[in-house]
């Protein structure tokens, strides 16, 4: 059985739980740097939608080399580019299979630290068919899927906005995303959510089972 898992405090999980919404907020946010935040949540390698990898560094002025690093085994370098102006909106979700009258898989620790309550939506079908039909009325441009994660180090090509560093790999993520003619958080009305989830406290996970009657 396939579960998504929305995890913050606990007065934005009940608030979105009982008005029945997602909160949506701009991808530009989770690209800042914070050291103190174990979670995860924030990542400076968002929007990043092409990675090089350098063998070689050469500056020029006027035709004349001034620096280069062509002959040294040594040199290693990156060439990213983000994406700019994005105006693209993302919520976050964990994802992960339950099987019938067994325990929930284990649960990075670090996850808790975005929340103490969760949001868990075991009728994903339904969820998908009432968020895109939704999203389809407000003429947005949207996509959703689970992440895949890649190496930084010697990954090279193009990126995708469902693609992040494997150092975010435990966040098994499933991410949708929207554009919008402004970069603002929004919210997004999942009617009848309350009939296709729970909330529960982050700490009470390890004790989930499915049964079936």
């Amino acid at each position: 059985m396939f579960i998504l898992i929305k995890i913050q405090e606990s007065k934005i999980i009940e608030d979105m739980y009982s008005n029945e919404y997602l909160y949506f907020n701009s991808l530009e946010t989770f690209k800042k740097s914070n050291d103190s935040d174990q979670s995860g949540r924030n990542d400076p390698f968002e929007l990043v939608v092409n990675l090089e990898q350098l063998k070689s560094l050469s500056v020029k002025t006027n035709n004349k080399t001034i620096l280069s690093d062509k002959n040294s085994k040594n040199f290693s370098g990156q060439y990213i580019t983000h994406l700019e102006k994005s105006k693209i909106n993302c919520c976050c979700l964990y994802w992960t299979e339950l099987e019938v009258g067994k325990k929930a898989p284990t649960f990075n620790e670090r996850l808790l630290q975005m929340g103490d309550k969760m949001l868990i939506i075991y009728d994903c079908q339904k969820f998908f068919e009432i968020l895109d039909e939704n999203l389809e009325k407000l003429n947005y441009q949207y996509s959703r899927k689970k992440v895949s994660y890649f190496d930084r180090k010697s990954y090279n090509g193009e990126l995708t906005l469902h693609q992040k560093d494997n150092d975010f790999n435990y966040q098994n993520e499933y991410r949708i995303l929207f554009k919008q003619p402004n970069d603002k958080p929004i919210k997004i009305y999942i009617p009848s959510l309350k009939n296709i989830s729970t909330i529960i406290n982050s700490k009470d996970y390890d004790n989930l089972i499915i049964q079936i009657q």
